[in-house]
Order: C-alpha cells, then sequence, then structure tokens
C-alpha cells in the first residue's frame, strides 16, 4: 500500500514545496493563495447587479499578482491583464524552480494565468445571461434541452440551415437533425459566413437576427405590455423623445460665424488664419475613426443594399420643453433654432413586430424575443466581408483578375505604391435598373462588398487591404511554384 503511495505523495511534496519556496523567494502572498482556495468559487451571479465585472476580491488579487494589482484595483478596468504573465514578457515572474511544466502552475506565472481564465470564464457566463439576449436562442438557453442546461448546450436547432440554401447539400445531418459543415464550407471562407461554427452553420450568418443587450420587456418602452420600461421611463425615452433635431441643434451646433471661420469652411487657399471657436482633439488621429468605420462595415449592417424602408418618417423638431414641459415646436422656434421640421428618412426596416410568445422560467413569465426584431444583412464574422462581400451580389460588386483583385495603374504615377495600382470605381447601372448592383449614389466610388457610407478613409483602407491581398496570392504562387507539394493557388 505505501508503495503505492509513494510516488503521488513524493509529488504532492514537491508541489507542497515548490509553493511555500516559489512563494518565500518570489514574494507571492502564498497566504493569500491559500485562503482564496478555502473560499472556493463564487457562484455564477443569479441578479445581474451582482454580476462579475472583472473585479475578484483583495485576497485574489495578493494571490494572482504584485502590488500593480492591487494599485490598479480601484480603477474601472479588469483586473486580470495585471496579474502575473498576463501581460508582456516583462510580466513573468522569476520563478526560483524556473519553467519546469508540472511546478509552474503553482509558482506565481501558474496563479495569474489561471486566475486570468477563471475571471474570463466567468465573465463570459454571466455576459451571456446577463447582456447578450439572442432573439432566436433565448428560450433554449433558458430551459434547456434534453435534460442539458443552456449555458452546456454546444448545438443549436436554430441555427440550422434551411433545405432551401445552397450549402444545404454539403451537410452531414444525423438521425436527430443536428447538421455539420462538410466539404467545400469548411474549405474556404462562405460569401454569406454560414459554416464558421461547423456544428451551427447559420450562427452568424448574413440575414440573422440581432440580439440584444438588455432584456426583452426593456426593449419598447413605448408598448403597453412592456410594463418594467413603462414604469421606468415613464414616457421619457422613445426613439424621438427627447427630439433628436432640438437636442442635435441646442447642444451640438458649431457656432463659427466670425470672418476668421467662415461658418467652419475656413478661408481661401486653407490659410493657417482660419479661426473657428471650438478646439480639435490633440490625442486623435482621423485615420481611427476612418478604421472604425471600416472594421464595422466588416460585422453588420441594418439596411438592405444601403436602404432602409420605402415608409418615409419625421425626424424630429416636433416639440421642445418650455419650463420643463414638453411643447409642440412652433414654426419661428423652428427657424431660431435651425431645425428642419420638413426632414424626413426612411423607416428602419423590421424582420417581426408580432406578439412575441411567452414561457415560464425560475418562477416568472418571459419572452421568447423582443417586441421588434431586426436583421443583420452583414455577416457577424471578422472575415473582410465589407472587401469581398457577404452575399452574391455585394461579392459579384469585387472585380477579380483570377485569385487577384482588380487593380488599374494611374496615368503618370510611377510610385512603388502607385505600380501595385487602386480599386477601379463603380460606374453605376447604365440602364440596368432592375438587375443593377449599385445605388446611383455609389457611382464614381471604388468596387467593393460594403460601398455604402463611403468616405476618403474607407477609400485607403479598401485600396491597402486590396494590395495586401493581391501580395499574399503573389506570395502563395512563388511557393507553389518553389515547393509543388505545397498547397497550389
Amino acid at each position: 500500500m505505501l508503495k503505492r503511495l509513494r510516488g503521488p505523495l513524493v509529488i504532492a511534496l514537491l508541489a507542497i514545496a515548490a509553493i511555500v519556496a516559489g512563494s518565500y523567494v518570489s514574494g507571492n502572498d502564498y497566504v493569500s493563495c491559500v485562503a482564496q482556495l478555502a473560499r472556493g468559487m463564487r457562484p455564477v451571479a443569479s441578479d445581474r447587479g451582482d454580476r462579475f465585472l472583472g473585479k475578484p476580491n483583495e485576497v485574489a488579487l495578493r494571490c494572482r499578482g504584485d502590488e500593480r494589482a492591487l494599485a490598479n484595483r480601484e480603477t474601472p478596468w479588469v483586473d486580470w491583464s495585471n496579474y502575473w504573465s498576463t501581460g508582456d514578457k516583462s510580466s513573468r515572474a522569476p520563478e526560483w524552480l524556473g519553467d519546469v511544466p508540472p511546478l509552474r502552475r503553482f509558482l506565481k506565472d501558474g496563479h495569474g494565468e489561471t486566475g486570468a481564465l477563471i475571471d474570463l470564464e466567468y465573465q463570459r457566463l454571466e455576459l451571456i445571461k446577463f447582456n447578450l439576449f439572442d432573439n432566436a436562442t433565448y428560450k433554449t438557453y433558458v430551459t434547456g434541452e434534453g435534460g442539458v442546461a443552456g449555458p452546456a448546450l454546444r448545438r443549436w436547432p436554430q441555427m440550422r440551415l434551411t433545405p432551401d440554401d445552397p450549402a444545404y447539400v454539403h451537410l452531414q445531418i444525423d438521425a436527430d437533425g443536428n447538421q455539420r459543415c462538410a466539404g467545400p464550407l469548411i474549405r474556404h471562407r462562405t460569401a454569406n459566413g454560414v459554416c464558421n461554427d461547423i456544428d451551427n452553420p447559420a450562427m452568424g450568418a448574413a440575414r440573422q437576427l440581432f440580439a440584444r443587450n438588455v432584456e426583452f420587456h426593456e426593449t419598447d418602452p413605448s408598448t403597453a405590455k412592456a410594463e418594467f420600461a413603462r414604469h421606468r421611463h415613464a414616457g421619457r425615452i422613445a426613439l424621438l423623445t427627447p427630439d433628436p433635431q432640438v437636442i442635435s441643434r441646442r447642444l451640438f451646433t458649431r457656432h463659427g460665424g466670425s470672418a476668421t471661420c467662415n461658418n467652419g469652411q475656413g478661408l481661401p487657399g486653407n490659410s493657417a488664419k482660419a479661426d473657428c471657436p471650438y478646439r480639435k482633439a490633440p490625442f486623435f488621429n482621423a485615420l481611427a475613426a476612418f478604421w472604425i468605420q471600416f472594421m464595422t462595415h466588416d460585422w453588420f449592417s441594418h439596411l438592405e443594399e444601403a436602404r432602409n424602408s420605402d415608409m418615409p418618417m419625421q425626424t424630429g423638431c416636433q416639440s421642445a420643453k418650455v419650463d420643463g414641459i414638453e411643447q409642440p415646436m412652433l414654426p419661428e422656434g423652428a427657424r431660431a433654432l435651425g431645425c428642419r421640421p420638413d426632414d424626413l428618412i426612411e423607416r428602419a426596416l423590421v424582420a417581426q413586430s408580432n406578439a412575441p410568445g411567452t414561457f415560464r422560467a425560475g418562477g416568472h413569465t418571459r419572452l421568447e424575443r423582443a417586441y421588434q426584431t431586426s436583421r443583420n444583412f452583414n455577416t457577424a464574422w471578422w472575415d473582410a466581408s465589407q472587401i469581398y462581400g457577404y452575399d452574391r451580389r455585394s461579392s459579384t460588386r469585387l472585380q477579380r483578375d483570377g485569385a487577384k483583385i482588380r487593380m488599374v495603374k494611374l496615368k503618370d504615377r510611377s510610385s512603388p505604391g502607385d505600380q501595385q495600382g487602386y480599386l477601379p470605381v463603380l460606374q453605376g447601372c447604365q440602364g440596368r435598373e432592375t438587375d443593377c448592383l449599385l445605388r446611383p449614389e455609389w457611382a464614381g466610388q471604388e468596387t467593393a462588398g460594403f460601398p455604402d457610407n463611403w468616405t476618403v478613409g474607407l477609400s485607403f483602407l479598401h485600396t491597402v487591404f486590396a494590395r495586401e491581398h493581391n501580395l499574399f496570392v503573389d506570395a502563395f504562387k512563388r511557393e507553389a511554384r518553389h515547393n509543388p507539394r505545397s498547397t497550389a493557388v
């Protein structure tokens, strides 16, 4: 018996010795680690007010990091990035026993890395529970399925493809109807984003419903059934309340009427003498704004080919508070503010507006989805869909020369960058309105999968990434020539 226990006993004693010795030599708070271990794991919060915000208790901090972690405890940022071995190379600790894999988990770096993973898992679980309310899968997530709790499910029937989907023929389907992507669906990028999740083909694909970040009953204060939202907001918050034009004119108008400002247009010849009564942000490069726009074009779009519904609606300029009471906006008041009461915009596209179903769980009646839902016409994945497109129509817009993106060279331009060329421009419909891939306002812009809201910054970034795509293609072709056994282009 003792012989059988000798090996595990020696390992246990060595582990304890490593913790104590490593803690003593490197200054790790061994007592805090033991105290944290004795506390056990905190339960997943049952109320959103108690959810984990990335700030563990002081005992855990003393176990997982040094004084830097403690010093940053009062900041609004998550703490795990300040633990041992969770930042750059300098965050790793000079351990007494070196980097011995079986023992490393018991030393400083192991405490920091394990603590960071624990923090991230709590954040993941409670983010899904309290902040991600999916309009398709919410009921299944709350109630579970087949005796498996919702958070433990890995396959979602709501994320299956329908038989009329072109990708359906490439799926592997078992006796329970579960779908698994195979063949060409897992060998290359799909335009509409299907099969990025192999077991849930439709997850993140184009035309899926947007999820919500608040509980469904909070999403529409104007709905009589939204009891909590109605009592909380008492008619103070809606799409046009407060009046958006009034807010814009009163709070965001730049007054630039001086001669040296020229109403914000500057002086002739871009004179440096132009002086407007607002300050530029010295810490914010304009490229940052362009980059944000470029990336969001990759993730979502509420619009169908740059269009909302064909039903117009007013944009505000209808009311304003007078002595604290909301009053109709009179014409003279609108003129004084610079409002435009006759402005109209297209109504948002709505996927579902009928009454949502309900179910019972945890002693409460819950909504299966929000009162109104809308679709993401783009793919939610980071798959460069703003460049390559997210469906047949948008993918066709991007012109190609084989595997490369078509680029054109400009006359009298000979720099190395110019030699790589520029994206060709969209030419308009030219009488083909019925099958046209373009909106009239896109004419003259560079070809792109997502050409909406175009700016000079988007022009720059699309050109950069198109050139990078072509350089990769050239590199793969060279590799294929020099090493025929590698994957051919």
